[in-house]
């Protein structure tokens, strides 16, 4: 039986988001409250879990040549050939969770009974983070005077702190999870608090980020999209034998996106981590193609390319504007302002294996927009080059304006981050439907 969670919206009402690197630009996703018999707008059935997607494992050999790329991007006869993958995913991994102040102390709540509560899991974000809403209903207290600040998808957003917290996790499938005694204690440390609640409009979004993630292993139940079910998501301790084996594994890197030395962040800070990127990720349309390091974002609907990507492509000019008509047009909201974002149809996402053979997704769909961080090394505000989101690992959907039309069925039976050996694991359906 479901766990009840505290702010379960329709699938018929968008309320997307998603993070990307230590910048917390929070887009929109939509979360919902469906079964696949029961997915009806205005009467009318906006789902059949539609069978173009042809996902099957396919080891073909195709002649594919990527003009200046070199030979480790060439398709071979072992490479894995994926196609049906849309622009949004269907919902993005929840975790349950609890705040303590102390480890054996009761979990903070709103009044004397306890509350389940859920939030989004996200690779992409470099902290954990509060919603307002949650902050006053748990009785957090927020440091007086600290401030930490954000740049994202659309501008500066300026987060307070929290007083130092234990969060406790426990798995979004977890059988009894009113009982405080299932929830994992993990570490401690001060949170980022938005400043202000979500709105009429808005829906209240908790976060967690890399720091509850570090060292530990994440499992995505990724088929469980395919019927409309939640995306559900749990971390591990690395010696857990329940832990999924899977198929295939790409390589990852931690990365930090961090600005510590922001002017306008006052101390004490909260609590960040590194970010999981893949390196050398090639995308491909027509007789270009680019390379680039893309990060890791499970708490992005939509996957991005750059304009800099973009404009390799023959998509864009150098400054976003685009060259050829975009196929889908989505808004992007997060930290900052409201963005529309232009999306293109691209031939292939070519992604190296740590087997030797290529993981290539055709007829990829992605958004093009930049997202700047700082890197510390350089000194400088740089631009990512991708971001790698959840519609590549769970059921992903076609958008028709603001409202999802088909939905295409993931070929993926679990997900798997190991943050201790930086390895992306893949677990492959035992059968796929054609």
């Amino acid at each position: 039986m479901r766990p009840s969670i505290k702010a379960f919206r329709s699938f018929s009402r968008i309320t997307a988001r998603t993070a990307a690197g230590c910048l917390d630009p929070i887009f929109r996703c939509w979360s919902r409250q469906i079964r696949y018999n029961e997915a009806r707008i205005a009467g009318l059935t906006v789902f059949a879990m539609h069978t173009m997607q042809q996902v099957s494992l396919v080891l073909l050999l195709l002649p594919i040549v990527l003009l200046g790329i070199g030979q480790s991007a060439l398709c071979s006869q072992r490479d894995i050939v994926l196609s049906g993958v849309y622009e949004a995913a269907l919902d993005l991994p929840r975790i349950l969770f609890v705040l303590k102040r102390e480890p054996t102390s009761p979990p903070l709540r709103p009044n004397t009974r306890f509350e389940v509560n859920y939030a989004f899991l996200d690779t992409g974000a470099s902290g954990v983070v509060l919603s307002r809403e949650t902050t006053d209903l748990m009785h957090v207290a927020v440091h007086p005077t600290a401030r930490f600040t954000n740049v994202g998808v659309g501008g500066v957003e300026h987060f307070a702190v929290s007083e130092p917290l234990y969060v406790g996790i426990a798995g979004y499938g977890e059988q009894r999870p009113a009982d405080p005694g299932v929830y994992k204690m993990i570490g401690r440390g001060r949170f980022q608090v938005r400043e202000n609640k979500a709105g009429l409009l808005g829906q209240p979004l908790d976060i967690i980020g890399m720091p509850a993630m570090f060292g530990r292993v994440v499992v995505l139940d990724s088929a469980a999209t395919n019927a409309l079910e939640y995306f559900a998501a749990d971390i591990k301790k690395p010696d857990d034998p329940t832990i999924p084996r899977v198929h295939l594994e790409v390589a990852l890197k931690l990365k930090s996106f961090l600005n510590p030395g922001n002017p306008d962040n006052i101390p004490p800070l909260p609590v960040t981590a590194c970010n999981p990127v893949i390196n050398d990720v090639v995308i491909q349309r027509r007789d270009r193609a680019s390379r680039g390091e893309w990060l890791l974002d499970t708490g992005a609907t939509m996957s991005l390319i750059s304009v800099r990507q973009a404009a390799r492509l023959g998509l864009t000019d150098d400054n976003g504007k685009p060259l050829v008509k975009p196929d889908f047009v989505l808004p992007l909201g997060g930290i900052g302002q409201m963005v529309q974002v232009p999306g293109f149809e691209v031939d292939r996402l070519v992604i190296p294996t740590l087997s030797g053979r290529n993981l290539i997704f055709k007829g990829v769909r992605v958004g093009v927009h930049d997202i700047a961080f700082f890197d510390q090394k350089k000194e400088d505000f740089l631009t990512l080059d991708g971001v790698f989101g959840s519609n590549f690992l769970c059921a992903s959907a076609h958008m028709q304006g603001l409202l999802p039309g088909d939905v295409s069925e993931t070929v993926f039976d679990k997900v798997v981050i190991d943050m201790r050996r930086a390895i992306l694991g893949f677990r492959f359906r035992r059968r796929t439907e054609h």
